[in-house]
C-alpha cells in the first residue's frame, strides 16, 4: 500500500472517525440527558399531584370533621331529635356554619346532608352559581329521592372519625362521598348521633391538584409550548377504569379503550398499586414515559406522562446537524489532504528508491531531489546518513579485528598469570626445602605441568578461532577428589607456610563434568584466595561433600578482607572486574560460564573483614563415607 493510501487511512481513522464519533456520542448524551431530565419531571409531577390531591383530601376531611365537632351542629342535633320536626326551619347559624365550609372549596364541594339522631333527614345543603358567586341553597325535605344514602357504620362506630365510601360516578362526574358522625353527647357506641353526608368531586380536586402542580389538564400544542410542559394526567381505579383523565372525551372509560395497547403493562402495575416508571407508544407514533404512583388514600393509582420523542426532537435535530457538518468538513480535509499529497508523491517516491538502493548495498548511491519542501532535506539526510554509515562499517572493522585480538589476549594473559603464579609459589619454597627429595620430585612434577600448560598457551596462540570457540570435553562421570587434590598441590602446596591450609575431604565425590575444566576452576578459586590474603597469616578452607539432592558441591574459603555488597551485587562475575590489584578480572567470570556449561551453579558468601567462600554445586554421582 502506498503512502497516500495509508496517510487517508490514518487521518480518516484518527482524524474524522473520531470526529464522527464525538459528534454521535454528543448527540446520545444530549439525548440521554434530556431524557433523564423527563424522567425526572414526570416523576416529581405525579408526585406532586399524588400529594397536593391527598393534601387537599385530608384538608376537605379535618375541615368535615371540625364541622361535625361544631357546638353549633351539635346543638342543633339536640334540639331537633326528640320529636324529630317534619319541616323545621334551619337556625342561621347552623346555615352560617354549613355555609362557610361548602363555599371553602366550591369547586369540589357539591352538597352537605344532615341525619338526625333517628336517622331522619333534617336538610340538605347545596353550591350553586348565583350572578356573581357561589350560593348555597338549604332543603329540608324531598332530598333522600336523589339517591343520597349514609355510609351505615356511622350509627355503631365508636370514634367521631370520618367514613370513605368508594368512588361513585353521578352527573357531573367521579364522586367521593364522606360520611361521619354527629354526637350529641358523649362519645360511645350507644350515644346518641346524627350524621353529616359530603359528597366530594373528585374531577375538580384533580383539576385544581394538577394545576397547582404546574401541569396543563390538557396537552399542549407541539409549535407552541415546551416538551417539558406536555403532559398526560391519568387516574385509574383498581378495575382498570379511567377516573380521571386530562383528555375529557376519555373519562370514565375502560383503560383498554382510553389509551393505546402499549400502555397495557402499565395498566397492570398500576392495578397492583406499583409505583414506577415505563415507557409506552402513543396512537401518533410518540415515544412518552409514565410515571405512576399509588394513591393509598383513595385506592386509586395515578399516572403522569410525558412526551419523550417531543422532549428530544430538537437535540435529536442538532445532532444530526452536527454529525453531518463534521463529517462534511472531515471530506473536505480528505480531499485538501490528496490535492497536497499527490504534489508531494513523486518526490517521496524518488527518496523510497534511493532508500531501497542504499539498503540492497550501493552505499554509493546518492537521492538527487530539486523540490523546495521537506522531501529535499530527507533526501539531503539520507546522502549524509550513507556517508557516515560508510565511514563507520569501515571503523567497526577496525574494532572487531582489535576486540578479538583483545579479547584473546586478555584470556591467555589470565591462564599466564596463573602458571607464572603456581611457579612463583615454587620457586619461593625451593630455597629452604629443595634439600628434602619428596619436594623435588614434587617440584618436577609441578615444572612439567607448567611447561605442559604453557605449551598449550602457545598453541592456542597459533589457532585463535579454535581458541576463542570455548570447545571442551563432553561432561562425564569423574571423581573430584583426585581432581582437587592435584590442583591443590599446585597452587596450595607451595604456599607460603604462613598460611594455614585445612582440606575436608571424602574419599571418593562423583559428578558429571569436564576434569580438566573443573581443575582450572579449583586452580582459580585457591590462587584468588591465597592473594586474597596477601602475605598476612590466614587460613585456607577447602570442603566437598553431598549438597541437595541429586547434586554435589565443593567450598573454597580464605579469612581474606572479603568483598562488599555493592561489588557483589554490581560487579562480580562481570568480565574485567575485580578487587586484586594485580588482577586481569576474568577468572571468576571464567569461573561462572564453565560452571553454567556443566549444569551447575556458583554461590558466593562474603562480608567486608569476614573473609569469602566460593561454593560450586554441580550433578551428583554416588557418594561414599567420608573420612575426617
Amino acid at each position: 500500500m502506498g503512502t497516500r493510501p495509508k496517510l487517508l487511512i490514518i487521518l480518516t481513522a484518527l482524524g474524522v472517525v473520531p470526529l464522527v464519533a464525538l459528534s454521535v456520542v454528543n448527540y446520545l448524551n444530549g439525548v440521554r440527558a434530556v431524557e433523564a431530565q423527563l424522567r425526572g419531571e414526570v416523576q416529581r409531577d405525579a408526585l406532586a399531584v399524588a400529594h397536593d390531591v391527598e393534601m387537599r383530601l385530608r384538608e376537605r376531611e379535618e375541615a368535615l370533621v371540625s364541622l361535625a365537632r361544631s357546638p353549633v351542629l351539635r346543638e342543633y342535633m339536640q334540639s331537633v331529635t326528640l320529636p324529630p320536626p317534619t319541616a323545621a326551619d334551619v337556625p342561621r347559624d347552623v346555615q352560617a356554619e354549613v355555609t362557610a365550609f361548602l363555599q371553602s372549596n366550591a369547586r369540589s364541594d357539591v352538597a352537605v346532608v344532615c341525619l338526625s339522631a333517628d336517622k331522619q333527614p333534617l336538610f340538605r345543603a347545596e353550591l350553586y352559581k348565583g350572578k356573581d358567586e357561589s350560593s348555597v341553597r338549604f332543603q329540608t325535605k324531598d332530598f333522600l329521592s336523589s339517591g343520597v344514602q349514609p355510609d351505615e357504620r356511622v350509627w355503631t362506630t365508636t370514634e367521631d372519625t370520618l367514613l370513605r365510601s368508594s368512588l361513585t360516578r353521578e352527573s357531573y362526574g367521579a364522586a367521593l362521598r364522606y360520611t361521619i358522625p354527629v354526637f350529641i353527647g358523649e362519645v360511645s357506641a350507644t350515644a346518641p348521633r346524627g350524621a353529616l353526608v359530603v359528597d366530594l368531586k373528585l374531577d375538580a380536586l384533580l383539576d385544581d391538584a394538577a394545576s397547582s402542580a404546574d401541569i396543563s389538564p390538557t396537552p399542549p400544542a407541539r409549535s407552541s409550548e415546551s416538551a417539558s410542559t406536555q403532559r398526560l394526567v391519568i387516574m385509574l381505579d383498581r378495575a382498570g377504569n379511567v377516573v380521571y383523565h386530562t383528555n375529557d372525551a376519555l373519562m370514565y372509560q375502560p383503560v383498554t379503550t382510553a389509551m393505546p395497547p402499549s400502555f397495557k403493562s402499565i395498566v397492570d402495575a398500576m392495578k397492583a398499586g406499583q409505583n414506577g416508571q415505563q415507557f409506552y407508544d402513543a396512537a401518533d407514533g410518540d415515544r412518552w414515559i409514565a410515571d405512576y404512583q399509588s394513591l393509598k388514600l383513595l385506592d386509586l393509582s395515578l399516572a403522569v406522562a410525558g412526551d419523550e420523542t417531543a422532549a428530544v426532537r430538537d437535540v435529536r435535530w442538532v445532532g444530526w446537524l452536527c454529525t453531518g457538518l463534521t463529517t462534511l468538513v472531515g471530506l473536505l480535509m480528505l480531499i485538501v489532504l490528496m490535492l497536497t499529497l499527490r504534489r508531494t508523491a513523486r518526490n517521496i517516491e524518488r527518496v523510497t528508491q534511493g532508500a531501497v538502493t542504499i539498503a540492497g548495498g550501493k552505499l554509493d548511491e546518492r537521492i538527487e531531489v530539486r523540490s523546495s519542501d521537506e522531501t529535499h532535506l530527507l533526501a539531503k539526510t539520507f546522502n549524509a546518513m550513507t556517508e557516515r554509515l560508510r565511514e563507520q562499517i569501515a571503523r567497526e572493522a577496525e574494532s572487531r579485528q582489535f576486540e578479538s585480538f583483545m579479547r584473546l589476549s586478555a584470556i591467555l594473559t589470565h591462564d599466564l598469570k596463573n602458571s607464572i603464579l603456581a611457579l612463583s609459589l615454587l620457586v619461593n619454597n625451593m630455597e629452604q626445602q629443595f634439600d628434602r627429595e619428596g619436594f623435588r620430585a614434587d617440584a618436577m612434577q609441578s615444572l612439567t605441568e607448567a611447561t605442559d600448560k604453557l605449551r598449550a598457551l602457545v598453541a592456542k596462540l597459533s589457532e585463535p578461532v579454535r581458541s576463542l570457540s570455548g570447545e571442551f570435553k563432553r561432561p562425564r562421570p569423574v571423581d573430584l577428589i583426585p581432581i582437587i587434590k592435584h590442583a591443590l598441590a599446585r597452587t596450595a602446596a607451595p604456599a607460603p607456610s604462613a598460611n594455614e591450609v585445612e582440606i575436608r575431604l571424602p574419599l571418593s565425590l562423583i559428578t558429571l563434568a569436564d576434569d580438566e575444566r573443573i581443575e582450572k576452576v579449583v586452580e582459580n578459586l585457591v590462587l584468588n584466595a591465597i592473594e586474597a590474603m596477601d602475605d598476612e597469616k590466614g587460613k585456607l578452607t577447602v570442603w566437598a561433600g553431598p549438597a541437595e539432592e541429586g547434586f554435589v558441591a565443593f567450598s573454597v574459603s580464605d579469612t581474606g578482607p572479603g568483598m562488599s555488597e555493592e561489588f557483589q551485587r554490581t560487579r562480580l562475575f562481570h568480565p574485567f572486574a575485580t578487587t586484586k590489584k594485580n588482577g586481569v578480572g576474568l577468572g571468576l567470570y571464567t569461573c561462572r560460564e564453565l560452571i553454567r556449561a556443566l549444569g551447575g551453579r556458583v554461590e558466593v558468601e562474603s562480608k567486608r573483614g569476614s573473609g569469602t567462600t566460593f561454593r560450586i554445586v554441580l550433578p551428583s554421582g554416588e557418594i561414599t563415607e567420608s573420612v575426617s
